[in-house]
């Protein structure tokens, strides 16, 4: 299971996009091998708190033998335009959870 590196973690909604404001969300996880697949899916249950985005780490593991190095894998999440003005965004990934204040870029 991926590794959520918190410090990593920004979320901010991009004002100054001259195609609208565009929510952006980017950090880091650690995995045990080369060759895992991870990426930020939304969550299709929200939660209770509708401007607290849920985002969820999901992982594929490698289907061949993989070199046995510790990996650190960079992850982003967009949406354009946001579906609203998030104040926070928690990332899970299972055992893990990381939840971040959302800033403005203007």
């Amino acid at each position: 299971m991926p590794v959520l590196l918190k410090e990593t973690f920004k979320a901010w909604i991009d004002h100054m996009s001259g195609d609208g404001p565009k929510l952006i969300v980017v950090g880091e996880v650690q995995v045990p091998t080369m060759g895992w697949y991870v990426k930020l899916t939304r969550r299709v249950a929200q939660g209770i708190n509708p401007n607290i985005l849920i985002l969820d780490v999901t992982a594929e593991r490698p289907l061949d033998k993989a070199g046995e190095t510790t990996t650190t894998i960079p992850l982003r999440y967009e949406e354009r335009p946001p579906g609203r003005l998030y104040t926070q965004v928690m990332i899970t990934s299972g055992i893990y959870i990381v939840m971040i204040d959302v800033g403005h870029a203007h």
